[in-house]
């Protein structure tokens, strides 16, 4: 009786946290990329894909909701900075294929000028701004 009462218990309580942050997954090719995005690209371009500065970086990294810079540069050259790496950014072709690539770069041409975090982004790991760290010669 009593394992009937915990098992019970611990059903109700799998299904509350899955009814409250478990959303069905997207898909899409623009769905499956912004998972892809979200785990792989997000540490340093952020959730929103602003770019976002991070300690051992020399300057942020692009911000990829600007209109301009998605008006100049095509999904192959996107493809393979992705791939093989540009300045400070660091090659992906060995953890992502063919398909997560062009997923990704899907994803990526969604994303609008002052895009906001999706709901299910991770927080970025991020250095402080200078100005807010006390005791910090500017």
């Amino acid at each position: 009786m009593r394992r009937r009462a915990v098992a019970a218990i611990g059903m109700l309580a799998l299904s509350a946290l899955c009814q409250a942050g478990c959303e069905p997954p997207d898909p899409t090719p623009v769905g499956r990329g912004r998972r892809v995005f979200q785990r792989t690209c997000s540490g340093c371009h952020g959730p929103d894909g602003r770019g976002v500065m991070r300690l051992g970086l020399a300057k942020a990294p692009r911000d990829l909701t600007d209109a301009q810079f998605h008006a100049q540069v095509t999904d192959e050259q996107l493809r393979s900075v992705i791939r093989t790496g540009k300045g400070q950014m660091p090659a992906f072709g060995g953890l992502m294929g063919d398909e997560d690539l062009s997923n990704v770069i899907a994803f990526i041409r969604t994303l609008p000028p002052g895009a906001k975090a999706p709901p299910s982004a991770p927080h970025a790991l991020v250095a402080p701004e200078p100005s807010s760290v006390r005791g910090v010669a500017q």
